[in-house]
């Protein structure tokens, strides 16, 4: 690196001299080609979920990522993030930024104490179908919504705080117990003001949306 290339042939110098040639100038290594460019860690992004409200005391929230390979150009993506209880008013989890398209946080409640219980996981709703983005939604409106999305359009902020209103409602659930109780409340989540959100829209009770396995992000409906 950076060294010449010596002129190493005795014969070959005296040949020079002998005809009346100037010594040959140095010729110098090629440079050196650089090397592969290291790969950079995947990008992050910090999100922070701010509950108001009274229905999320001792929530638990679940972050998760899942786009069907037919919602993605024949590729799912997924990713799913540490379950993380709420301590105070807030939560934050650290997302790849790419997984925040099509990201859905579950909301679980405290175990009810009448022993009732929903066969199905609430979910934090980002847009209400017949509200536009940035548009705030009360709670009248969100109880009467009779669709919406829990999947987020996504972002390439490196931090992201996002306001979460949450109020119980009651909704017929199950009980193991004979002759007991099947209503059960239920964290009614929504982000006020509302967020774009990816894909269609699916149908709510009370304006909660519950999912029973994996929905999944994308399509029309």
């Amino acid at each position: 690196m950076g060294r010449t290339r010596r002129v190493s042939a005795a014969g070959a110098a005296a040949v020079m001299v002998a005809v009346g040639l100037a010594a040959a100038p140095a010729i110098a290594d090629s440079p050196p080609q650089p090397g592969p460019v290291p790969i950079s860690a995947v990008t992050q992004t910090r999100v922070t979920l701010t509950f108001t409200g009274d229905g999320c005391k001792g929530c638990v929230i679940s972050p998760e990522q899942l786009i069907y390979a037919s919602d993605n150009g024949g590729q799912e993506a997924s990713w799913s993030g540490k379950d993380r209880k709420v301590r105070g008013d807030s939560v934050t989890f650290l997302v790849p930024t790419e997984s925040t398209r099509g990201l859905m946080f579950y909301i679980d409640a405290p175990e009810s104490k009448s022993g009732a219980f929903l066969d199905a996981r609430p979910m934090v709703v980002f847009q209400y179908a017949g509200y536009s983005p940035g548009e705030w939604v009360e709670r009248a409106q969100a109880v009467k919504a009779s669709r919406a999305s829990p999947c987020w359009t996504g972002t390439t902020e490196v931090s992201v705080s996002l306001a979460v209103n949450v109020r119980a409602v009651k909704l017929q659930g199950v009980n193991d117990t004979p002759g007991g109780s099947t209503t059960v409340r239920v964290p009614l989540a929504w982000v006020a003001p509302t967020e774009q959100a990816f894909g269609g829209f699916a149908k709510t009770d009370r304006g909660v949306v519950a999912a029973n396995g994996d929905p999944g992000c994308g399509g029309t409906s």
